[in-house]
């Protein structure tokens, strides 16, 4: 049996305000699919982690919180060194409460720092500082903890540098991934540094995987995953569809995460997925000025960024495009 090697998970989870709270009821919190609440999520999270610290003995993990204009890495010091941030030095132990006391911890800290006191009573003597949520911000934070990882941890490398002509992305064997958990709505200012982080973890051999917390799609997670070849799970979106518009009563998210992505890109081909899930993957790219999805788009050969229609000076980088009868006329002129 072949020895298990290093490996390293980051879970993103979206506890951004703006798409947990509801309007009207600031004193709870709910996912758009109205079947899951964060402290439920929690509950579900930590069943994973525990899951996948029992069944992998050499897998590290981390944790970020997705919030509103900001990511926060979370501070595990209850898993010891097989936390990638914010652990011990020491084994593993339950002075701290465990897992789900560190998460509960940060993420009441997060909320304190983020949602300020409010003198008026009809909001429950509490606001929040609403946003955009960071996606960009937290995708690019778990590369450079996975990278960090990598670079400290390379699997057998004895006597090969990183600067050697060596095909890293195949030689680490995909061990590195980033899982979302992801509740909010794509924001087009970031589809740039969303699609940038992507090609950067193509290029690292990290796998991104997605699993969609309430009804609405992601085009930029979708992306991201069909990129990297991971996974992207929409259940309730599907399941709703299934049931004609009824969210399924019973439903296990923790259940859902151990058989469906807590495998690897290596055990995944030898399981059965669900399907309807991951195989509708969006591939429009976004406008840069209208900020919708496209079919076709004409793209500025300088900065690369789209358009929905054919403009004589570029909106971003402020390059002038060249008529394309003069253009034919000056390489006509070349040609002679």
């Amino acid at each position: 049996m072949e020895e298990e090697r290093e490996s390293a998970l980051v879970i993103v989870v979206d506890v951004s305000p703006s798409a947990w709270w509801r309007p009207g009821a600031p004193a709870s919190i709910t996912s758009a699919a109205g079947s899951l609440d964060l402290g439920g999520a929690l509950d579900h999270l930590h069943t994973f982690l525990n899951a996948l610290l029992l069944v992998t003995q050499k897998t590290k993990v981390g944790v970020l919180w997705l919030a509103d204009r900001r990511s926060v890495p979370v501070p595990l010091p209850s898993l010891g060194n097989r936390a990638l941030h914010g652990g011990g030095t020491g084994a593993r132990g339950q002075e701290n409460g465990g897992v789900l006391e560190d998460l509960k911890r940060s993420l009441l800290e997060l909320y304190e720092s983020q949602c300020v006191p409010a003198s008026g009573e009809g909001n429950g003597g509490r606001g929040c500082d609403r946003g955009q949520p960071a996606l960009s911000s937290a995708y690019s934070k778990s590369l450079c903890v996975l990278k960090q990882h990598l670079e400290t941890h390379e699997e057998g490398a004895e006597g090969i540098a990183v600067t050697d002509d060596v095909d890293l992305p195949k030689f680490r064997r995909r061990r590195t991934r980033v899982l979302f958990l992801h509740a909010s709505a794509d924001v087009p200012s970031q589809y740039i540094q969303i699609m940038n982080a992507s090609f950067c973890a193509q290029k690292m051999g990290t796998v991104v995987d997605t699993f969609m917390l309430g009804g609405k799609d992601s085009s930029f997670l979708q992306q991201a995953a069909s990129i990297t070849g991971g996974m992207y799970s929409n259940f309730f979106a599907a399941a709703v569809s299934a049931t004609e518009g009824s969210v399924p009563k019973k439903f296990s998210l923790s259940t859902y995460l151990i058989n469906v992505l807590l495998p690897d890109s290596e055990t995944r081909k030898s399981l059965q997925l669900p399907r309807g899930n991951a195989s509708t993957t969006t591939l429009k790219v976004t406008c840069f000025l209208t900020h919708k999805p496209l079919d076709v788009g004409f793209v500025c050969s300088v900065c690369l960024s789209i358009f929905n229609e054919r403009l004589k000076t570029c909106a971003v980088c402020g390059t002038t495009f060249q008529d394309r009868r003069a253009l034919k006329k000056k390489v006509l002129s070349r040609q002679q």
